[in-house]
């Protein structure tokens, strides 16, 4: 069933993007620092979302690296934590032996 959805979405997602091209094939011209040149609007505005994605796609990763340094530096202070416990803990055991 969810294979199935899936497919559905696709479908849907694919006329989309057929009715976007066919609806939007004049030529705009698009202007460099050093220059320009004329694409079909389809073009312009598919590659302005790619790039807009790979932008937001970087900048998860970079957050994605920051939260997993600090995963492993609060792993790290838990096990120095837990040993100091650990260590604490000892005498108190020895002499409720005695």
């Amino acid at each position: 069933m969810k294979g199935q959805l899936n497919l559905l979405l696709a479908l849907a997602l694919a006329l989309v993007v057929a009715l976007l091209a066919v609806a939007n094939v004049e030529q705009v011209t698009v202007r460099y620092f050093i220059g320009e040149t004329r694409l079909p609007l389809i073009i312009v505005i598919f590659g302005s979302a790619i790039v807009g994605g790979l932008v937001v796609g970087m900048l998860g990763w970079v957050r994605l690296f920051s939260l997993q340094r600090q995963l492993k530096a609060a792993e790290k202070k838990k096990e120095e934590l837990a040993a100091l416990l650990e260590q604490t803990e000892r005498p108190e055991t020895a002499a409720a032996k005695e």
